[in-house]
């Protein structure tokens, strides 16, 4: 009689190390995304930097040039500085909500 009961506490104790290694698993696999997703946006975040970099050079030009700088050149650089910002509030973990390519693109 003592031996089913040792069986049953074994089985059990088997299980509660099988869920808590699942338990384990699951928040090593939820980091790693994370992490993931993070370095994935600053990426983005670089390259958005760089375009912005090159359109305020290509808006300094046309102004030299002797004209006023496009309106949809000034609304697309705002945007994607937005953009950028999103990226890196979103690496640092200040908010939860994927920006572009998984959300939708400032407005």
């Amino acid at each position: 009689m003592v031996e089913k009961n040792t069986s049953n506490k074994n089985k059990v104790s088997k299980v509660n190390e099988e869920s808590s290694d699942d338990k384990i698993a699951l928040v090593v696999m939820n980091f790693a995304i994370d992490i993931f997703y993070s370095i994935f946006f600053i990426v983005l975040a670089y390259l958005a930097f760089w375009i912005i970099v090159v359109l305020t050079i290509l808006g300094f030009i046309v102004r030299a040039v002797g004209s006023e700088q496009p309106e949809d050149l000034k609304n697309f650089t705002k945007r994607l500085s937005i953009y950028m910002s999103e990226c890196l509030d979103f690496s640092s973990q200040d908010e939860n909500e994927k920006p572009f390519p998984f959300g939708k693109f400032p407005n």
